[in-house]
């Protein structure tokens, strides 16, 4: 049928561009030894989602997205603030955010699951992913998303081949490296976080 045909389309194509953009920024964040910051950010994003909708009582994507994307800036300058200010190790730091925030994520779900809207408005989703709920205008946010992070990694790519084969030599040329990292990790952040109802937080 023709409907079935559409959601086979949107599905193709949401799950191209994210793969092609999440393949393209994920190379740069395994140099930089940050493979760990994407898994943390997707856990880190659910009490972000579950908030937003319970302040919107609704599957607003854009709304959800930018709830799960406060969420996560929030769980990484935890870790900054943990690994700068305590003996905590990053790798631990970013245990610690991951385990609680997905903690208080399941929290938050159950509280939105008592409310009648809560798993049918697709909550459900960002939690174990759903490609088949993609549509259209998800879609179009993700074509958006990802034609800016492939035009930020164009733009910068000797910038970032250069802070991740060696940040020290980058560094003593003057490059900005605090800004390219921070650019690459917010562009690594943007990315997980629109991919969060296609792939699920777990």
């Amino acid at each position: 049928s023709m409907t079935a045909a559409s959601i086979t389309t949107n599905v193709m194509l949401g799950t191209a561009l994210l793969g092609a953009t999440a393949g393209t920024i994920g190379a740069f964040a395994v140099l930089r030894r940050r493979a760990l910051v994407g898994d943390m950010l997707s856990h880190a994003a659910l009490p972000g989602v579950c908030i937003a909708f319970l302040i919107m009582q609704s599957r607003n994507f854009i709304g959800l997205s930018l709830g799960a994307l406060v969420s996560g800036l929030v769980g990484i300058l935890v870790i900054a603030i943990l690994t700068r200010w305590t003996r905590t190790k990053e790798d631990a730091a970013i245990g610690i955010v991951l385990s609680t925030w997905f903690g208080a994520g399941m929290v938050l779900l159950s509280v939105a699951q008592r409310q009648t809207t809560g798993y049918p408005a697709g909550l459900k989703s960002y939690l174990l992913g759903e490609a088949a709920g993609i549509g259209r205008h998800d879609v179009q946010v993700i074509a958006v998303v990802a034609l800016a992070c492939l035009a930020i990694v164009t733009v910068l790519y000797k910038e970032f081949k250069l802070l991740s084969f060696d940040s020290d030599f980058a560094i003593a040329q003057g490059w900005p490296a605090l800004a390219l990292d921070l650019a690459m990790m917010g562009t690594l952040a943007i990315v997980t976080i629109v991919g969060l109802p296609i792939c699920g937080v777990i």
